[in-house]
């Protein structure tokens, strides 16, 4: 049972899903995200708009960026929130923009055993790192040795709701698949926020994970499928993985 610890993080509004050939396959991501989370013990879970952790590394780094007064005079600027309409912006601690590239909101769900995955919010986010301590880190959170700006993070909101009298122990997301060839996981890029925790008894779980589409150009998929693991109570299965699920955006 892969049962991942989520640490908590502070940042911007997304980070990183799957860098196909910037990685070997044996690396694991550390990297969080504003709206996203991760699944090593190093990092933690971003909140809704944030691009980097408060891990050890960052925190020797200035964490007090002020955009500029001609930075902030778009109506399309959110100095506090979550990202809502496709063009809104805003910034992180660090100096990375955040900008909302594409939004859905497509509310389909799966089922396995007494669980129900309810997927209701799908981001994709364009983030540029206004200063050189923000490329750095967003790099080092990705375990990678450089990282070209901008770059774009994909994130997905969804409920878990459990029918069941007994509570579960969830394992996140199997994986999230981008196109054919590529998909993000616990080993690859994806930071699960819903991973290792407990949905009790006939109640709910509101949560996200957060990924790395691409470097530099936009990614120009139109879905992506997703798939949950399996779900525990003690050291037993009790609910098994789902099939794939796919999200139109």
């Amino acid at each position: 049972m892969r049962l991942r610890q989520i640490t908590l993080i502070a940042g911007l509004s997304v980070v990183v899903l799957g860098l196909a050939g910037c990685q070997s396959s044996g690396q694991k991501s550390t990297a969080s995200f504003k709206n996203g989370s991760s699944q090593s013990s190093s990092y933690s879970a971003p909140k809704p708009d944030a691009a980097v952790t408060s891990s050890s590394s960052s925190k020797k780094e200035a964490q007090t960026y002020q955009p500029k007064a001609k930075q902030t005079r778009s109506a399309s600027y959110v100095k506090s929130g979550n990202l809502k309409s496709s063009g809104q912006f805003t910034y992180d601690r660090v100096g990375t923009k955040l900008q909302l590239a594409k939004v859905k909101h497509p509310k389909t769900s799966i089922k396995s055993g007494k669980l129900t995955y309810r997927v209701t919010t799908v981001r994709v986010i364009e983030n540029t790192a206004e200063t050189a301590a923000a490329k750095r880190m967003a790099a080092q959170a990705l375990n990678l040795t450089t990282l070209e700006s901008p770059y774009y993070t994909i994130q997905v909101k969804f409920t878990i709701t459990n029918r069941g009298s007994q509570d579960v122990k969830t394992d996140g997301i199997k994986a999230l698949r981008l196109k054919k060839g590529l998909e993000l996981n616990a080993a690859n890029q994806l930071s699960d926020a819903s991973a290792g925790k407990t949905i009790a008894a006939h109640g709910k779980l509101a949560t996200f994970a957060t990924g790395l589409a691409s470097e530099k150009t936009a990614p120009t998929f139109k879905s992506v499928k997703i798939a949950f693991a399996g779900a525990y109570s003690g050291q037993k299965q009790v609910v098994a993985p789902t099939g794939w699920l796919k999200l139109t955006l």
